[in-house]
């Protein structure tokens, strides 16, 4: 009896499922992004999920908008199969969820940040971030066909890719994405907390994300953690360079 009501998948569907990977897409995205990667490859059970208020995964809370609450969610996914133990991939927002399962459950060993962060937005980046759940209520196709394509370093190479993107990104609810973003606005500073266990955390990096500079990062990363650049990508590496993010993933994990 599986109490959760997120929709999800396994890879491969049958035999054993300890110790998996559990990938978390980012915002906008779904389960669909990790398909960029041979997912056999990665040598372990894989558990896909679509969080709350994106995909096929509907949002559920009424209460103030938390990254909590997506990870609370995932965590009874994990409790319904009876997961001890796990690793988490997270792309962007999903990295910010990954890092809440890590801090409030034992069952996660280790996450790895994949053009993510681990530290509280700036007063501008919140100000953005209300003005983007606004800009979602009031013209969510307009906003999505417009962000979408500039996470990329070079959009004019993935125009497919993107269009795809676009479109399945636009079925979703404007109300749901709206409290995704006011969500992350709220999200909290691990940077304490990884500094203390910095075996905990894996970051994977683009060298030219202009959502998350990988200066930013270096100047928080600098004297504790190594980070894993990947050179010639924007916020978007699992699309831009999957075989140099396969390679990395299949070498930290």
């Amino acid at each position: 009896m599986h109490n959760s009501q997120l929709f999800h998948k396994w890879v491969p569907n049958k035999g054993s499922i300890e110790n998996p990977l559990v990938l978390i897409h980012g915002f906008l995205e779904s389960h669909t992004i990790w398909y960029q990667l041979p997912l056999s490859k990665l040598n372990r059970p894989v558990l896909l999920l679509d969080v709350p208020g994106f995909g096929k995964s509907d949002l559920l809370d009424d209460n103030h908008p938390s990254i909590a609450y997506f990870a609370q969610e995932i965590d009874a996914l994990l409790t319904d199969y009876k997961v001890n133990t796990c690793q988490i991939i997270g792309h962007s927002m999903g990295g910010y969820i990954g890092l809440e399962l890590l801090e409030k459950t034992t069952r996660v060993r280790k996450v790895t940040l994949l053009n993510s962060n681990f530290w509280t937005d700036s007063d501008q980046k919140k100000k953005d971030r209300t003005r983007v759940a606004d800009i979602l209520l009031k013209s969510k196709n307009l906003f999505v066909s417009e962000a979408i394509p500039n996470l990329f370093l070079n959009p004019e190479q993935h125009k497919e890719t993107i269009d795809a993107l676009i479109q399945e990104a636009k079925t979703g609810t404007a109300e749901w994405y709206a409290y995704a973003s006011l969500a992350m606005r709220e999200r909290r500073d691990f940077t304490s907390f990884l500094r203390e266990h910095p075996e905990k955390v894996e970051i994977i990096q683009g060298d030219q994300d202009a959502l998350i500079p990988l200066s930013a990062m270096e100047e928080r990363c600098f004297g504790w953690k190594t980070i894993h650049v990947v050179k010639n990508s924007g916020h978007m590496s699992l699309f831009e360079q999957p075989g140099e993010v396969l390679s990395l993933l299949n070498t930290i994990l």
